[in-house]
């Protein structure tokens, strides 16, 4: 049995023989994005020119036409549990759970062997996949990373959501896919005052509302409705990515984030929050997956940022498994 996978120092995670995942790889005939964040997008444009094909789910390829233009029009796209030939190899897309259209990928080989890569993943909600070889991520790879239950933490923010829009506009941050998340949990929850967004947020939530995800009656911010609601005075729920959080804004501001452990929430100040809301699993969901997926080696992606080392050796020492991080 040939056991084949490796992270490159251009942060490709590298499949059997042919598959690059999430950065370009010379030499690789077969190239996968993930999912639409950026650190997964790395030389896209130099795939698309060298690669004999590009794959992504039919959602992350829409989502790369908004982030990227046209040109990522040219990706395939590949459903989940639609195998598909990478040279001698089979590959298979599953779901992460980390944002709208993120995905596994498994590759086996002509001889039985199964190489998993699990990308940004969040349990509860990815399946768990058998596979002989598995690299996995470590953003939360340290011990002390540990968040409280996903259900606790959206109960905690749909009550500050709840209370506060009541009074104020409340202005949500955070990164492609989460915000959505957060859209839809909102609107199940019984928050009816009106959502807006603009730009690429916009433009991303139509295309999530196109693939049948719960992200309804979002307005425009741009719109003349929505420059009517910003002028009323009223409640209403402003998404926007992270990077625009230093901004100044009348209301609450609630900041999405996975670096917050321990609490669901906690308060900064009377005008912000920061409530504990990863898309990525936390140390014990990581160490879960590889503990119930039982492979015969775990390779942790040390290219993107976290604690691939950090969690290599605590694979090593609390499971007993070979458990090396590349590069």
């Amino acid at each position: 049995m040939v056991l084949n996978a490796a992270v490159s120092k251009s942060k490709a995670i590298l499949l059997g023989e042919s598959v690059a995942c999430d950065a370009h790889e010379d030499g690789r005939e077969i190239r996968v994005v993930t999912h639409a964040h950026y650190d997964h997008v790395l030389g896209l444009k130099e795939s698309l020119r060298k690669c004999k094909a590009v794959y992504a789910t039919p959602l992350t390829r829409d989502m790369l036409s908004v982030l990227y233009g046209r040109r990522a029009e040219e990706v395939l796209p590949l459903s989940y549990g639609e195998p598909v030939m990478a040279g001698a190899d089979v590959m298979t897309f599953y779901p992460s759970g980390h944002i709208p259209g993120s995905a596994q990928v498994l590759v086996e080989g002509p001889e039985g062997d199964r190489v998993l890569y699990t990308s940004d993943f969040r349990l509860p909600g990815a399946p768990v996949i058998d596979a002989d070889v598995l690299v996995i991520e470590a953003t939360y790879g340290h011990p002390r990373c540990v968040r409280p239950p996903i259900d606790e933490v959206y109960s905690a923010l749909i009550k500050l959501v709840s209370s506060e829009v009541q009074k104020r506009p409340v202005h949500v941050y955070g990164f492609y896919g989460k915000a959505q998340e957060v859209m839809e949990v909102l609107r199940r929850n019984g928050i009816g005052e009106p959502f807006l967004a603009e730009g690429k947020m916009y433009e991303l939530t139509t295309v999530c509302a196109k693939h049948n995800l719960e992200v309804r009656d979002v307005i425009n911010a741009a719109s003349s409705k929505g420059l009517e609601i910003l002028k009323s005075g009223g409640g209403y729920v402003f998404f926007k990515h992270v990077s625009k959080l230093g901004e100044n804004v009348r209301g609450l501001k609630i900041h999405l984030t996975g670096w917050e452990f321990n609490v669901t929430h906690r308060k900064v100040s009377d005008d912000m929050y920061r409530v504990s809301l990863s898309s990525h699993s936390d140390f014990n969901h990581l160490l879960a997956y590889v503990e119930n997926c039982r492979p015969k080696l775990v390779i942790v992606d040390n290219s993107r940022d976290g604690y691939g080392a950090e969690f290599a050796r605590e694979v090593k020492k609390r499971l007993k498994m070979e458990a090396i991080a590349m590069p």
